[in-house]
């Protein structure tokens, strides 16, 4: 991984959609405003968008840890702005902090990411070892 300075920083911009609102799986529509695992998903976007430079040939990150505290809400149609600083790097892990801002200037949600850099054939070798781990217990299983 390629050195970094603290405050380094990338930003995400996003125009929320009716998509990105509270719809759970299971117990349907709630809140028709951004929620927050959707907030979630682009600080972890955003913290990737902040590593991809930092990777040099052959590396590949992972993400291993998302907080989102989330302080108000956003409407579809709303644009955000998610920035990513970089608060320090720690042998191959890069801790970030991340923030989403409305277009009315509300602080909407503030937070950290952290991501692990490995190789890329580790990267690949482990997700294989998972899908045949997988494979291997779902025929188990049968058709269902």
């Amino acid at each position: 991984m390629r050195p970094a300075e603290r405050g380094l920083q990338a930003v995400l911009d996003v125009q929320v959609t009716p998509a990105m609102t509270v719809q759970f799986a299971e117990l349907g529509p709630l809140h028709p405003v951004y929620a927050t695992y959707e907030i979630a998903r682009h600080f972890e976007e955003v913290g990737r968008k902040l590593l991809l430079p930092l990777l040099e040939e052959g590396e590949e990150g992972l993400g291993t840890a998302v907080s989102v505290q989330h302080l108000a809400s956003a409407l579809p149609g709303m644009r955000v702005r998610h920035t990513a600083t970089l608060d320090r790097l720690e042998g191959r892990r890069l801790f970030v902090s991340v923030s989403a801002v409305s277009e009315l200037g509300d602080v909407l949600a503030t937070g950290h990411t952290e991501q692990y850099v490995s190789t890329a054939a580790r990267v690949r070798a482990g997700f294989a070892e998972l899908e045949a781990r997988w494979h291997a217990h779902s025929s188990g299983r049968g058709e269902q």
